[in-house]
């Protein structure tokens, strides 16, 4: 038997071969797609929460410990840490402070000695996480009875002292004083360490709530322990190394930190008082199982429509496959073959196929994962991926390669007698009967019912827990139905064909319209393969450029200017000329801004110096529909009506949803506790930096924070104009300032912004864009969409081709007749160029046409962010040209290459005039 089955491959090793090749592309690819998926997980989430989500992925433990329990609060805060992270190696650091003193009324202005002093405190820094900028490291002891400390270098420069001058302090507790000399300034290495989740400054040196605390002083160690300062509170930073953690442990390792945080919490016996205990990992492990649902949901949708695309060619090559031998399968009927003898024939031909797809495609998937990190940002991160094929990526080859099998020995398992026709011999002019019965209908509504479900609730992974089967769905189905729907439009095109070619005197055109009118439906197939291979091809370019579109709307959005600079403790009236003399700086915007609560909701009211941001305000003009410079001109002019004076105001739809107004109407807003009065006078979608949409980092959009209550944008000249008008208040101080840099010049800018130390946090429009580029989770299957078209090209090609040789055989006796009758070759071979040709470039316009009106609709449902919420702004789907007819070059080369071999052989008239009368 094997010896026959070798025979019958080698007599259509064409049409094996093809098959060979489609089952071993798509096991391949979809192989690597699995091991990318399970790789690029894991090594996302060690990455994420050792950089970016690091200091949320810490355990903080704070309290006032009296001094007979501080070592059992060690141990027990030890232990907890280790159980918090479910095992992971811990390492606990520990802070001690010292209660508050009162800085010297001599350090304030002048006219802010008559309210609260400004306050300090001493802590046993890690001199490990700080620079010594001038002077000495402070010293233990207390020579002369001065202590000596280490003031932080913003602190120095607001209160304008340094290196030996002797500061004579007040403890707020004891009313006691305490004499401490400078001996100097210290900076931190790093602010971005979570130690610093520590310093109740953050590091930064000044906290501002309602006083002013400068600090920590520096002390030795030992003169927190002697009592020489009176006792404070102490703080404990737990982190883990989550090197040996995979995806599978997030759920253990969630619960355990939440068990463990209120655990601790609630010890009061163990430490003596009540403590604080505070850990961001739950919320951040819940993020990154949502953006894994939301990543592998993207590798499944270009998946699914992969094994559609290869599932129907290789359908077609055993249809044409089936047909080719049905003389041989009748002939070996006729001669006492059983059904049951002639499938395990086909059968057994089948596993020749899937054995080498499924024992290459797991040995090629490490190679393809490693070019699809290194296309990916996954290789910036330095996690080196394990690319050795899983048990998941050996078990998807299997069950792919068999599939794929299994595809193209159906037509002979599911033939019966009398069922092996040659397709010259059946009419080819009328649709397939499920398509008569609606099917193609059928499927477009319930892909319809998809596409609405999925608009109407856009967290497609909000739960975390696993893939949105409506998501993977949905684009498959509206591919499919746009598809089949296509096969209704041969018939018509048919006849249009027939009449225009007959209008004609060519023979050429006359034949191939009257062959194209007579059976529409013969090239039904190869068409609907290239349809496919087009519009999946279309919907890749669409997300994936879209996608990489809205990361950079999104930048702009959170950064809302180039560069902002976020304050530290008061307004200083010199911040913005200071921020102006930095080299590359064009314009410097200042900003006040502000929380208000709106029925619950949370909003943000910006006064900003309008006359100064039109040219730097990053606003996509749809969301306002109308350029920057127009939405901020009518700011600055006060509105009156009658004896009231109004701040004109420009609002999000959020915000007036939320105050339940309309444009026009009179509103109360609160900036800084100081009450005012506007009228809005134009409704955006959205204003940049408020809202959820608006923080600067998913781990700081993941915080629970109130309801979104939108956002309201008044002048800040305006608004201390009206204050002036209405009492003697104070006028209202810049918190931030929005930075214009010169062309190209925004990263010099933050470069000398952080080497000349400039207080508070930096946020620069294009560290946010790199950081959301660089999201492995998002652009590893970015990456993987341009693979998957390129595959699903080579299918359509393959299939295709297989298509055209097959209808070519097909039609040989034709061509002989015609040949024997007198045409010329080289018209027959022009009526076969026309005839493929014109399928092909009907296939690739309907795909256009299809793959841009699906792009259109299912790119903005499924480009997601990491937390599986729609994007603001919203996503606007890209459709560059260039790589469009890329594509579709890509896609008609090999046919049409297929076609001109085909047009110009030469083959014999009088060898298939003889095959003719033979049958």
């Amino acid at each position: 038997m094997t010896g026959f089955v070798l025979l019958r491959v080698r007599a259509h090793r064409l049409l094996l071969g093809a098959a060979l090749l489609a089952v071993a592309l798509t096991t391949t690819v979809l192989a690597a797609l699995a091991g990318f998926s399970g790789s690029i997980g894991n090594a996302a989430l060690q990455a994420g929460l050792r950089d970016r989500s690091a200091a949320a992925a810490t355990l903080v433990v704070s309290g006032q410990i009296p001094a007979d329990h501080r070592a059992a609060a060690d141990r027990a805060v030890t232990d907890a840490a280790r159980r918090a992270f479910d095992g992971l190696p811990v390492t606990v650091r520990r802070l001690e402070s010292s209660g508050p003193y009162a800085l010297p009324r001599s350090l304030q202005p002048p006219a802010a000695r008559e309210g609260d002093p400004d306050l300090t405190n001493f802590a046993a820094l890690d001199r490990s996480r700080l620079t010594l900028v001038h002077g000495a490291w402070p010293k233990a002891g207390r020579p002369g009875g001065v202590l000596e400390a280490a003031l932080p270098q913003e602190a120095a420069r607001r209160l304008r002292t340094g290196p030996g001058a002797v500061l004579e302090l007040t403890d707020r507790l004891a009313e006691k004083t305490l004499r401490v000399r400078i001996t100097g300034v210290y900076a931190p290495v790093d602010l971005t360490d979570p130690y610093w989740q520590l310093d109740d400054a953050r590091g930064r040196g000044v906290r501002t709530v309602s006083f002013t605390t400068y600090g920590p002083l520096l002390a030795d160690p030992s003169v927190l322990a002697s009592g020489a300062v009176t006792a404070g509170g102490t703080s404990w930073l737990g982190s883990a190394d989550f090197s040996g953690l995979d995806t599978g442990g997030i759920a253990p390792l969630r619960e355990a930190a939440a068990r463990e945080s209120q655990r601790l919490a609630s010890d009061t016996t163990t430490f003596g008082t009540t403590i604080s205990t505070d850990t961001g990992l739950p919320t951040v492990l819940a993020q990154t199982e949502r953006a894994l649902a939301v990543s592998r949901s993207t590798l499944l949708v270009v998946a699914v429509q992969l094994v559609m695309l290869a599932a129907y060619a290789l359908l077609l090559v055993a249809r044409l496959l089936s047909t080719e031998r049905s003389g041989e399968t009748a002939l070996l009927r006729a001669r006492g073959g059983s059904r049951r003898r002639i499938a395990g024939l086909a059968a057994a031909e089948a596993l020749l196929l899937a054995l080498p797809a499924a024992v290459v495609a797991p040995l090629l998937s490490g190679p393809l994962t490693r070019l699809f990190a290194e296309r990916s940002a996954l290789s910036s991160l330095g996690v080196r991926l394990d690319t050795s094929p899983s048990a998941t990526v050996w078990l998807v080859s299997t069950a792919v390669a068999l599939a794929c099998a299994a595809a193209v020995v159906a037509p002979a398992l599911g033939a019966r007698d009398g069922d092996a026709v040659s397709l010259r011999k059946a009419r080819g002019g009328t649709l397939p009967w499920p398509v008569r019965a609606g099917a193609d209908v059928a499927l477009l509504l319930v892909a319809g019912i998809a596409l609405w479900q999925l608009q109407r609730t856009p967290e497609a992974a909000a739960d975390g827990a696993g893939i949105d089967p409506v998501l993977v769905a949905a684009p498959a189905l509206a591919l499919l139905a746009g598809t089949v729907l296509t096969l209704r439009l041969l018939p018509p095109a048919a006849r249009l064909a027939e009449r225009r070619a007959a209008a004609g005197r060519g023979l050429s055109a006359a034949l191939a319209g009257w062959q194209f009118s007579r059976r529409p439906l013969r090239g039904a197939g190869p068409v609907l393969l290239l349809v496919l291979a087009v519009a999946m091809g279309m919907l890749a370019i669409g997300q994936s450029n879209s996608w990489e579109r809205s990361q950079h709307d999104q930048a702009d959005f959170r950064a809302g200017a180039p560069v902002r600079v976020l304050g530290v403790g008061p307004g200083d009236p010199a911040r913005a000329s200071r921020l102006a003399a930095v080299p590359g700086v064009r314009e410097v915007t200042p900003v006040h801004r502000s929380a208000m609560d709106l029925a619950g909701r949370n909003a943000t009211v910006l006064a900003v110096a309008t006359d100064r941001l039109a040219d730097g305000l990053l606003l996509r003009e749809d969301l306002a529909g109308a350029t920057a410079a127009e939405l901020l001109a009518p700011l600055s002019a006060p509105v009156e009506k009658g004896q009231d004076h109004l701040l004109p105001a420009v609002a999000s739809e959020a915000f007036m949803a939320a105050a339940k107004a309309k444009p026009g109407d009179h509103l109360e807003l609160s900036l800084g506790g100081r009450r005012l009065y506007a009228v809005v006078g134009r409704v955006v979608k959205d204003l940049p930096t408020t809202g959820s949409g608006g923080r600067t980092s998913d781990a700081a959009a993941a915080t629970r924070v109130p309801e979104d209550g939108g956002g309201v944008l008044v002048d800040l000249t305006a608004v201390n104009r009206y204050l002036a008008t209405t009492g003697p208040e104070a006028p209202v101080a810049p918190t931030e300032w929005w930075l214009t840099p010169e062309s190209g010049r925004a990263d010099d800018v933050a470069k000398a912004l952080r080497a000349a130390d400039e207080p508070g946090e930096i946020v620069v429009r294009d560290t946010i864009a790199d950081e959301l580029l660089g999201d492995p989770l998002g652009a590893g299957p970015n990456t993987a969409l341009m693979a998957v078209a390129a595959a699903a090209a080579a299918l359509a090609a393959v299939g295709f081709a297989v298509g055209s040789a097959g209808s070519v055989r097909e039609r040989s006796a034709e061509f002989a007749i015609l040949r024997a009758l007198g045409a010329p070759r080289r018209r027959l071979a022009r009526l076969l160029a026309a005839e493929q040709g014109v399928l092909i470039g009907v296939g690739l316009l309907v795909g256009v046409a299809l793959g841009t009106l699906l792009a259109r609709v299912v790119v903005p449902l499924v480009v997601l962010t990491g937390r599986a919420t729609r994007p603001v702004p919203p996503v606007l789907v890209e459709l560059p040209l260039g790589e469009v007819a890329l594509l579709l070059a890509g896609v008609a080369a090999l046919p049409l290459a297929v076609v001109a071999a085909i047009a110009l052989r030469r083959n014999d008239p009088a060898v298939s005039l003889r095959h003719q009368g033979d049958n």
